[in-house]
């Protein structure tokens, strides 16, 4: 007797498969053949990251959320792979604008001490005079 050739799925029993592989069914580890770098290659993910980081640091740059200055620094670090998404860099720049507002607050803090302390000689010195 001959063998009955394989038949290929009726269409709407393949569509409806389709259907549950668009909704990411059938793609646990026993249906993989591939690597996870032959499914989506690591420097795909690399680029698109890098991409959606650099137009972020422009985006800043050009709201003037940075200066020049803090976007080099970024975008250098970016590009030596420091931050994993787009929450890691928003918040490393938060960081930063922090430390930066403490640093002038502290600043003028000092200021404010030393005028003080350069008027309070003043008096003391004026007061040394009348006596």
């Amino acid at each position: 007797t001959k063998k009955t050739p394989p038949v290929a799925p009726p269409p709407p029993r393949h569509n409806e498969y389709l259907e549950a592989k668009r909704k990411g069914r059938h793609s646990g580890t026993g249906k993989r053949r591939g690597t996870a770098n032959a499914r989506l290659p690591f420097k795909v993910i690399w680029m698109r990251r890098t991409r959606v980081l650099r137009r972020m640091l422009k985006k800043y740059r050009e709201s003037k959320k940075i200066d020049k200055h803090m976007y080099r620094e970024l975008y250098l670090q970016a590009k030596g792979n420091k931050f994993k998404n787009k929450m890691n860099l928003m918040e490393n720049i938060h960081r930063l604008k922090a430390e930066k507002a403490k640093e002038i607050q502290v600043e003028e803090q000092a200021e404010a001490r030393k005028a003080r302390a350069a008027a309070q000689r003043a008096r003391k010195a004026a007061k040394a005079q009348q006596n």
